[in-house]
């Protein structure tokens, strides 16, 4: 199997993590999200106020010599009723088709489960890491 060379990596972070705009934050009530799940397989958020919310800045740095992460900005989800429980932030692009979205990256929540009601919100930094 063929390993990534550093240009490598620095190339696709820095095409695909181009353009902020085209990657949104999604909360999900799924237990455990697996890397083969589609968008089908979750269970999104529901409650009054929720929605994706669009990343306007994704930051690519190299952290070790063949290492790289892209850190989107911080997001807030803010309820204006009470929502569904909350697991894992995940990640996605608009897939081909109306109403389809692609996974990109997706991880638990850094303070546990959360479940918002009314006036309450949260914060979420996504961040993802490739190693060569």
């Amino acid at each position: 199997m063929g390993q990534w060379a550093e240009e490598g990596i620095d190339d696709l972070f820095d095409t695909y993590f181009a353009t902020a705009g085209d990657y949104y934050v999604a909360l999900v009530s799924t237990n455990v999200v697996n890397k083969t799940d589609s968008w089908t397989d979750l269970t999104e958020v529901t409650g009054s106020g929720y929605a994706k919310i669009a990343l306007t800045t994704i930051t690519v740095a190299t952290y070790s010599s063949d290492d790289r992460k892209a850190t989107g900005n911080q997001v807030t989800f803010s309820a204006t009723g009470n929502w569904s429980v909350a697991r894992q932030w995940v990640l996605v692009t608009p897939g081909v088709g109306s109403g389809t979205w692609v996974i990109v990256a997706f991880n638990g929540l850094t303070d546990g489960d959360a479940t918002l009601v009314s006036g309450e919100s949260l914060n979420v930094t996504v961040q993802v890491n490739a190693t060569g």
